[in-house]
């Protein structure tokens, strides 16, 4: 055991700044109606007990493949980010439309079917206060040449999806065709054109060819560009009014990025997050007596029972550490714990709900970079009490197994890091523990 604080009468400071200390307190008082002091207990002991890993759990893994890139709406273009990480966004467009509005020679609109598409042009809307640069950037689109799925491609495979994986000829996008190239200048906005030609207009025009789509990079070193969307505008000449040009818009099929390396998980890290996700998941083992330390059973006759009567608090303690550069949060990232319901069927266990509350425990990127080593605090009172009780409220059955997870998967590329067991700062179970009249000694 850690440690442990121990008050007798009035609760002590080692509840810090908790709430709870002063409801503890709000205990030692009689009630104003109350003629007979002895009518309620008033000789309350209350102990905060710190169990390290091995004291509360038996095991963490990690498991990955949660979502996939493609699920995130938005997508990343970066070069040598933080000295490795390297992602092109991928784009595949529906079919062109058939007919468009357009106001003919008298001013009336009408419908024109009969439509020639000329150039076109993609316009890549940025996300500045997510990217990462110093000054304008270039981009460049190349025409993809290998059949590829816009919702499993990876920085390997065009194709992985169930049961079959398809590797692209080389890693990150296969064969490749320039098409253009254009520089975005922060000055001038958060959006940048890419300017596409007739010839390349008319290949995509092509519906059943499955490896239609488009890479988009960057050559700049250290650059990592958030990308909110993409959109192709097509230049259209109409039947109805030749003397004029129209521009509509092609929908897109698929928007998505691939990326390399994905980060290998050390073995002493937790980690949560990223794209596809990671969840790690702590085997519990809560202890169904304290026997220690000697502090403690001075004060209360040990064993010490642990009931869900005693428990007034509960929170897991972790420690933050900093992720590979290239994948350390840069906005502030929501962290949710829950159950896993069947343990033996994970990875692909169904969870419980959350115990964290709708918005998860919300962490600023700091606590990740410039602050790493800060102690963090997941409320988990009704879950302790639930696992020492061994069952739920209700008298369903519990699990002992919770995962740490993102609150959506994924949520973003970047990911959550905790040092984990055998790290120097292995996470801890703070109890507090409240006795009344030697109940629970």
């Amino acid at each position: 055991m850690i440690g442990t604080c121990i008050h007798r009468g009035r609760p002590s400071r080692c509840l810090g700044a908790l709430a709870l200390a002063l409801i503890l307190g709000a205990c030692q008082q009689e009630l104003p109606t109350a003629q007979d002091p002895n009518l309620l207990p008033i000789d309350v002991t209350t102990v905060e007990a710190r169990l390290s890993f091995s004291e509360f759990a038996e095991a963490a893994r990690i498991f990955g493949g949660y979502g996939r890139a493609s699920e995130l709406g938005s997508a990343v273009i970066a070069n040598q980010f933080g000295g490795e990480l390297d992602a092109a966004t991928l784009l595949r467009f529906s079919g062109y439309p058939s007919v468009a509005q357009v106001l003919d020679t008298t001013g009336t609109t009408r419908p024109d079917s009969s439509l020639t598409f000329l150039s076109g042009r993609i316009v890549l809307r940025l996300d500045t206060l997510e990217s990462v640069h110093s000054g304008p950037v270039e981009f460049t689109a190349h025409a993809l040449s290998e059949e590829w799925d816009g919702l499993t491609a990876t920085w390997e495979s065009a194709i992985d999806s169930a049961g079959v994986t398809v590797p692209w000829s080389a890693p990150g996008g296969g064969a490749l065709t320039p098409i253009a190239t254009a520089t975005w200048d922060p000055a001038q906005g958060d959006s940048v054109d890419i300017v596409v030609d007739s010839a390349q207009v008319a290949a995509w025009a092509d519906t059943t060819d499955q490896s239609r789509g488009v890479r988009i990079s960057t050559t700049d070193p250290g650059v990592r560009m958030k990308v909110n969307s993409a959109l192709f505008w097509l230049e259209t000449l109409p039947s109805i009014n030749p003397d004029t040009l129209i521009e509509v818009l092609a929908t897109n099929r698929a928007f998505t990025f691939i990326y390399d390396p994905r980060p290998p998980v050390d073995s002493t890290e937790l980690r949560v997050g990223g794209a596809p996700a990671w969840r790690s998941i702590l085997d519990l083992a809560i202890p169904s007596a304290l026997n220690g330390p000697v502090d403690l059973c001075a004060e209360v006759s040990c064993p010490v029972a642990l009931t869900p009567e005693v428990i007034s608090f509960a929170a897991l303690r972790l420690t933050t550490r900093t992720p590979p550069a290239s994948f350390a949060p840069s906005d502030t990232l929501s962290l949710d714990l829950r159950s896993v319901l069947a343990p033996d069927l994970l990875p692909k266990s169904p969870l419980g709900p959350t115990q964290v509350g709708l918005v998860g425990e919300l962490l600023e990127p700091e606590l990740f970079g410039s602050e790493a080593g800060t102690v963090i605090e997941i409320p988990v009172t009704g879950l302790i009490r639930d696992i020492v009780r061994g069952e739920t409220l209700d008298g369903n059955p519990v699990s002992s197994s919770v995962a740490l997870l993102s609150l959506f998967e994924p949520l973003s590329l970047q990911f959550l890091s905790f040092d984990g067991a055998g790290a120097p700062a292995e996470p801890v179970l703070r109890i507090i523990l409240t006795f009344s009249n030697g109940i629970g000694g």
